[in-house]
């Protein structure tokens, strides 16, 4: 379709000379500050959307002012920035309902914006509507020009302006002592080594589980004799394997058995000795979790020493029996 001579002598004339101007302030660079239109986003928004104006990204300056005019704040001068923005990135759908809303608040506003309400009509194309006054407008171009641009400044303005500050006198506040103390509750804080292994925390049948390769319901039968049994040099103990619960199934079961659960550094219980009465009673029957099923230096080592060793009670064993349940088809 040939365009109509009177649309393009505006579009060259008219529309680029008066949308094209940058505005001639910046931004403040605030916080959360309502500024002059009572709002935080609207600021933020309006104040976004200059500075995209001010480096001639169009369509970022027109997504930002039609936020910022659609939270239901009364800011009328923002449509003049959303009718720049929007020309600028030919986007006539937008300028043109920018307009209508200009004209809404302010209907002398239209004797100004003849141009611009021309040039939205053909970009939508309603060509017969907008030739008539396109022509008309370019008779008062320049100072249609001074007026769209008096608007531009008095929105960037009012956008770069920060909210009043309310005027309280102090004078008149009432003072209040605050007498009472409020107390500080106390708090159990984890400290980032308590999350190690090598922690209290590590103590966990869910831990015993899943660091195991081995668990069985086993029958303590006796212990190594050695020259020298000490509580860093503990004897090798002796388990018949009742029932294997998870793991490979092992014919024999030497137990290193600790005597502390390596837990931060150990130390020797004052006027501790070594005797068979550490050992457990013959015949009694233990849980016991070994966490690597190969031995080393001819016995396996229990999770975390003797806390691998829980006695086969009725509520332990459902422990354990709970916690593989949960987790069968998963090994």
């Amino acid at each position: 379709m040939k365009i109509p001579k009177a649309i393009r002598a505006f579009g060259a004339l008219a529309v680029v000379a008066a949308l094209a101007l940058s505005v001639p302030v910046t931004a403040a660079e605030t916080g959360d500050d309502a500024g002059q239109f009572g709002s935080i986003t609207v600021t933020k928004l309006a104040r976004e959307g200059l500075k995209a104006a001010q480096r001639q990204d169009w369509a970022t300056a027109t997504a930002k002012y039609q936020k910022a005019v659609s939270q239901n704040v009364k800011a009328p001068e923002l449509y003049y920035g959303l009718l720049q923005a929007a020309s600028r990135a030919r986007n006539w759908t937008e300028a043109h309902a920018a307009l209508e809303a200009i004209f809404a608040e302010d209907a002398t506003a239209k004797a100004h914006l003849q141009g611009e309400y021309g040039q939205s009509l053909a970009g939508v194309g309603r060509y017969e509507e907008a030739i008539p006054i396109l022509n008309k407008a370019l008779a008062t171009i320049d100072a249609d020009n001074a007026f769209l641009n008096q608007k531009l400044t008095a929105m960037a303005v009012k956008i770069e302006k920060p909210g009043e500050k309310p005027n309280i006198d102090m004078t008149k506040v009432p003072y209040v002592e605050i007498t009472a103390k409020l107390p500080i509750p106390e708090r159990n804080v984890v400290k980032p080594s308590d999350v190690s292994g090598n922690s209290k925390y590590a103590l966990t049948y869910d831990n015993l589980h899943h660091y195991s390769e081995f668990i069985g319901i086993c029958t303590y039968k006796g212990y190594e004799m050695e020259k020298d049994i000490a509580f860093f040099r503990p004897p090798i103990a002796k388990f018949h394997i009742d029932e294997i619960l998870k793991g490979p199934p092992l014919c024999s079961l030497p137990i290193r058995f600790e005597f502390h659960d390596k837990v931060g550094s150990p130390t020797i219980p004052p006027g501790w000795t070594f005797s068979s009465d550490k050992m457990p009673k013959p015949g009694s029957k233990w849980l016991i979790f070994v966490e690597n099923a190969v031995p080393k230096r001819g016995a396996f080592e229990t999770y975390h020493g003797s806390y691998g060793r829980q006695e086969a009670t009725d509520e332990n064993r459902n422990k354990i029996y709970a916690i593989i349940e949960a987790h069968r088809g998963q090994q």
